[in-house]
């Protein structure tokens, strides 16, 4: 018997068109939204490169963010 990892619900504002072709790709690659972040998580906690890398593509333009424009 597999035991179920317990976890947390969340809710995320990400713009609609960024979604609308994520889910085009998500259906090509049969990878979902929750397989997504569970593996950029991952990275992001165990990769210094990948954390890295996240921390110096800030776009807020393409993500929407006002967080990170109010830090600059």
């Amino acid at each position: 018997m597999v035991s179920k990892t317990k976890r947390v619900i969340t809710s995320v504002k990400i713009p609609e068109i960024l979604y609308e072709d994520f889910k085009v790709t998500c259906v090509k690659t049969k990878l979902g939204l929750q397989d997504i972040v569970e593996r950029a998580m991952y990275m992001y906690l165990t990769d210094p490169q990948f954390r890295q890398s996240i921390h110096e593509r800030y776009n807020t333009h393409y993500t929407g963010s006002s967080i990170i424009e109010s830090i600059k």
